[in-house]
């Protein structure tokens, strides 16, 4: 028996398909015959009597989530996620360039430092990706801080309220797709298949609506993955395996035949009726890693 601790925040019950999602897990676990116990930010200092902890708040290295996996991880627990792929994901930055090294196939990706919004650099990086560019501020989720520009004063315009978050940016072709693939993975095997799909008339899943803060997510489409192209699950583990071996939902478009990663994503959403709704061994196999 195992006792495994998740650690929440009171908004995860807001939304009725993530609560049911982790009442899954809890039901999951117990089935199995572990304890399994939701905690909270005023009690962690109870971390060292749980044998895991699985984190279901937004991962950050500067959220109380982070505190609790690296306590949990330097205690010798096991820890979803751990404190080393929090940190790669909350760093496009550092998250590309370890695809860059290690040959993932991705999306055409350059760097830009404040030093280089000038005239003549902006030029050469609509020259290497085409019109329009997607710019990223390096600590991104939930889609903040992604925006499409296609013109240089936008450009200059974006890149300046990003620069107040961080000394570099990650400038992307524009690649405009139906929908997104999200892969979910866990210790190198892929746990389920999804498409995101982008809302009509915009470009990426999760878009604002016009003047408003209300942001219009596409739907989710779950398809069994032994069904799913293996050169898909082939490009989302090779993705996976420069971050590490926990729990991740990778991002990839489809083209020409192919497959590129946007992103690699820690802490990846589970809600029920969505994500699993294809594998539902989503839930029991989570928490036998944990449990192991």
């Amino acid at each position: 028996m195992s006792k495994i601790a998740c650690f929440v925040e009171k908004y995860n019950f807001s939304d009725p398909r993530e609560e049911a999602a982790l009442q899954n897990f809890k039901c999951a676990a117990e089935k199995a015959g572990n304890e399994f116990s939701f905690l909270f930010r005023e009690n962690i200092s109870d971390i060292p009597k749980y044998n895991a902890v699985f984190i279901r708040a937004t991962t950050d290295p500067l959220f109380t989530s982070y505190i609790v996996s690296k306590t949990a991880w330097e205690l010798g627990l096991k820890v979803v996620d751990d404190p080393e792929s929090i940190t790669i994901c909350a760093n496009k930055i550092h998250q590309y360039a370890l695809f860059e090294k290690y040959d993932v196939p991705r999306i055409p990706t350059v760097f830009l430092s404040k030093d280089e919004l000038r005239h003549k650099r902006i030029l050469e990086v609509f020259r290497e990706l085409g019109k329009p560019v997607v710019i990223k501020a390096p600590y991104t989720s939930f889609s903040r801080y992604v925006e499409k520009v296609a013109c240089e004063t936008s450009f200059r315009d974006v890149s300046k309220r990003f620069f107040k978050k961080s000394d570099m940016l990650a400038v992307q072709k524009f690649t405009p797709t139906a929908f997104d693939w999200r892969v979910g993975v866990l210790n190198n095997e892929v746990l389920y298949v999804c498409k995101y799909m982008i809302p009509k008339g915009k470009w990426k899943h999760g878009a604002k609506l016009r003047g408003k803060p209300t942001v219009v997510w596409g739907r989710t489409v779950a398809l069994k993955k032994d069904e799913v192209p293996q050169r898909l699950k082939e490009v989302a583990l090779k993705a996976c395996s420069v971050v590490g071996k926990g729990l991740y939902g990778v991002d990839l478009k489809e083209v020409d035949g192919d497959y590129v990663v946007v992103e690699v994503n820690d802490n990846p959403s589970i809600y029920a009726g969505y994500e699993d709704a294809r594998d539902k061994d989503v839930y029991s196999k989570i928490i036998s890693y944990l449990s192991d």
